[in-house]
C-alpha cells in the first residue's frame, strides 16, 4: 500500500510537468511554423517589388474570389517553402472528394499543434461535388487584414482590392507591425465575458479581434521584420486609449507595442 501510495504521488507530480513540457513543445512548433512563413514572406517580397501578398477576402463568402489569385497569401507564400499553394491543396481534395490535407496534421507548417477546433470538419464553401464534399479551408494562422487598409482607402479603392499592395519598405516599424497571427481555434480560448468571444473564426485574414489565447492566455505573432513574439491576448486587444471596449470613441488599436495599420490608425 505504501508503494502504491508513493507511485500515485509521483504520478501526480509528474503529470503536470509532462503537460507543461508538451505545451512548450507545441508552442515551439507553432513559433517555428511562423518563422518559416516569415522566411517565405521575405523571399516572395524580394521578387515582387518588396510588396506583401494579398490578405484575401476575409471569410467563407470570399473564398471563391481568393482561390484564383496567385497574390492570396497562402497561394503566394507556400511555393516559397517548396509546397503546393493553398488552391492546389483545396482543388485536389475537392476533386478526390475528401477532407483537405491541411486540416488535422499537427506536423504541418499550416497548423499550430495546440489549435484544437471543436468542429469535426473544415469550413466548407461552394457547391458540393459528387461525393457530397464541398471545397474546404481552415487556418491556424491568419494574415493581418489591416496592412493595406489606409493605402487602399486613400486611393479610393475597395479594401479587398489587389490593385495596391503595401511595400515592406513603407512599413516604418517592421519590428512592431503584424503580418501573421495565430488565429483563435475555438471561442472557448477566451472567457465568456470577452468582448470578442462571439467573433466568427472562418477567416484567412483577421485583426486583433480573433487573436489566439491558447498558449498561456495568449498567442504568437509574426512581425513584418520576420521575428516571432508571444503576446497576451488582453495586451493585443487593448487599444492605445488603454481600453478593450470595442465602442471606444476614436479607439486606435495601433499601440506602442503592436501596429496593425502602418499608414494610419487601426480602428475597430
Amino acid at each position: 500500500m505504501v508503494t502504491v501510495a508513493v507511485i500515485g504521488l509521483l504520478v501526480g507530480l509528474l503529470l503536470p510537468a509532462l503537460g507543461a513540457v508538451r505545451a512548450t513543445a507545441r508552442a515551439t512548433k507553432s513559433q517555428s511554423n511562423l518563422r518559416q512563413w516569415g522566411a517565405a514572406l521575405g523571399a516572395w517580397s524580394a521578387i515582387n517589388e518588396e510588396r506583401v501578398p494579398w490578405e484575401g477576402v476575409k471569410d467563407i463568402a470570399g473564398m471563391p474570389s481568393n482561390l484564383p489569385s496567385r497574390l492570396f497569401w497562402p497561394n503566394a507564400l507556400a511555393p516559397m517553402l517548396g509546397m503546393e499553394s493553398f488552391t492546389e491543396l483545396c482543388e485536389r481534395a475537392f476533386a478526390e472528394q475528401r477532407t483537405i490535407d491541411l486540416w488535422d496534421n499537427p506536423e504541418s507548417v499550416w497548423n499550430d499543434p495546440s489549435a484544437e477546433p471543436t468542429m469535426d470538419q473544415p469550413w466548407a464553401f461552394g457547391d458540393a461535388g459528387p461525393g457530397g464534399v464541398q471545397r474546404q479551408f481552415w487556418f491556424s494562422y491568419a494574415m493581418n487584414i489591416r496592412l493595406n487598409n489606409t493605402l487602399l482607402s486613400s486611393a479610393g479603392m475597395d479594401v479587398t482590392s489587389t490593385d495596391a499592395l503595401i511595400r515592406l519598405a513603407n512599413v516604418g516599424f517592421a519590428d512592431k507591425t503584424v503580418f501573421l497571427l495565430e488565429l483563435r481555434a475555438t471561442p472557448e480560448e477566451v472567457p465568456l465575458d470577452d468582448p470578442h468571444r462571439t467573433r466568427n473564426l472562418d477567416r484567412a485574414a483577421c485583426s486583433w479581434k480573433r487573436h489566439a489565447a491558447r498558449h498561456w492566455g495568449g498567442g504568437h505573432i509574426l512581425l513584418a521584420d520576420g521575428h516571432v513574439q508571444w503576446f497576451l491576448n488582453e495586451q493585443v486587444t487593448t487599444n492605445a486609449q488603454g481600453s478593450r471596449d470595442i465602442a471606444t470613441p476614436d479607439g486606435d488599436w495601433n499601440t506602442s507595442t503592436l501596429i496593425w495599420d502602418p499608414l494610419g490608425p487601426a480602428r475597430h
